[in-house]
């Protein structure tokens, strides 16, 4: 890599994200280069639960978690696992997580992640037109919560009146209208909400890769591992531990779960979170879903991806960046679809990932507040797969100058 080398953009993070932001750049006619110290969508874009949720606008800090947080917190079968050694890595986070569990800031949370994702389908229609191959990977089948019990299909009442009032399609459906759709869940279930504008990919990582392949072509990607930034009146520099240097006049922070650490050099201090996700990926012998299929209670995700594998995708694990893939986590994903859809399928891989989630559950966008030549698109928490398109398309939007009013509720002078 040329040392003394200049981009006009330079997007940090090669997942869904920063791929989107990467394209959207290039359509508006900006000298974009994409920089990642791995593969493309080789972190949390490879092993999400593979849906395009346009409906997921409730965020998870919310009144009930008070009442649910004992067994969340100490449940021998909760989604929710800490590792209490590492307390001290994550009890700030989860202090601020807490102080978000109102009724007040659920229904703002809620109403800012609503708007964003009415823009979701917009976001990806014209990278879509210009990646048919990616195109071929999408399955509009819509998605399914599907209710074990009253009592639960009950607890849903508010949830789904707020995402009516919100806008969100969606559809009640009857037990017997749900074993129509997903056989499956015969007399496994009492109900469903169905999601019918929302979508799945069969392949995620081929998805991205395939959206990718004009910046691959055009020699837009090259691998490094950023570990310094700088601004100065000549622009931004980059750095990595090697000694290389990319110079650019902007910089777009897209890099996840690690954006944070760049962020605090430009004196940014943002409490991003390190979600660790699990799935679990079985072998069928013939089609079991058509499209994903979340289970409430339990919080599992079960995604029908191509070569007749199902995705099992869930739990969230508080401990840290570094650990090793927890297989008590998978094991636990495991353990509960077979008991719930009676499957005897075998597993053929388990999968660790990191989710950037901020404490309100809301994405970090917009201009650094030292500087206004570093842009930032992390935080996206389980919906970076999903709001990937639209938060290409307004960072693009707020390099050329304007300013999206979508993006107010998103700044980082949140945390000031």
């Amino acid at each position: 890599m040329q040392g003394n080398e200049k981009r006009e953009v330079v997007v940090i993070g090669a997942g869904a994200v920063g791929v989107s932001c990467a394209l959207w750049l290039r359509r508006k006619g900006f000298d974009v280069l994409l920089v990642d110290r791995g593969d493309i969508a080789g972190a949390a874009s490879f092993g999400n639960a593979a849906t395009i949720a346009d409906y997921a606008c409730t965020p998870i800090p919310q009144p009930k978690i008070w009442r649910d947080l004992p067994g969340l917190l100490f449940g021998v079968e909760s989604p929710l696992s800490i590792r209490w050694s590492r307390l001290g890595n994550f009890a700030t986070w989860l202090a601020a997580f807490l102080a978000q569990c109102n009724r007040r800031a659920y229904l703002s949370n809620t109403g800012a992640l609503a708007a964003l994702l009415r823009g979701t389908h917009d976001g990806y229609a014209p990278l879509l037109d210009d990646a048919p191959n990616a195109a071929a990977l999408v399955r509009r089948e819509g998605c399914l919560y599907a209710y074990q019990t009253e009592a639960a299909f009950r607890r849903a009442t508010d949830d789904i009146k707020l995402r009516a009032e919100l806008g969100v399609r969606q559809e009640m459906l009857s037990a017997s209208e749900l074993a129509q759709l997903e056989p499956a869940l015969h007399q496994r279930a009492v109900g469903a909400v169905l999601f019918p504008s929302a979508s799945h990919l069969v392949d995620p990582q081929s998805f991205v890769w395939e959206l990718a392949k004009p910046l691959i072509a055009e020699q837009r990607h090259v691998r490094m591992d950023v570990s310094t930034i700088a601004t100065s009146a000549a622009g931004v520099s980059l750095r990595s531990a090697k000694g290389e240097e990319i110079r650019a006049d902007r910089v777009v922070i897209a890099g996840g779960a690690w954006s944070a650490k760049l962020a605090a050099q430009l004196g940014d201090r943002i409490p991003l979170g390190a979600e660790r996700g699990y799935h679990v990926e079985f072998q069928l012998k013939e089609p079991l879903f058509t499209r994903p299929t979340c289970i409430a209670e339990s919080s599992f995700y079960m995604t029908p991806l191509r070569d007749l594998r199902l995705r099992a995708a869930g739990t969230v694990e508080l401990s840290g960046l570094r650990l090793p893939l927890n297989p008590a986590r998978t094991d636990f994903i495991e353990r509960n679809i077979r008991r719930n859809i009676r499957l005897d399928a075998p597993v053929t891989s388990s999968w660790l990932g990191i989710r950037p989630t901020m404490p309100d559950y809301l994405p970090v966008m917009g201009h650094s507040s030292a500087d206004e030549r570093v842009i930032y698109a992390f935080g996206h928490q389980h919906l970076g797969m999903t709001l990937a398109g639209t938060t290409g398309d307004m960072v693009a939007r707020l390099i050329e100058g304007k300013k999206p009013k979508e993006l107010e509720q998103f700044s980082v002078a949140r945390f000031k």
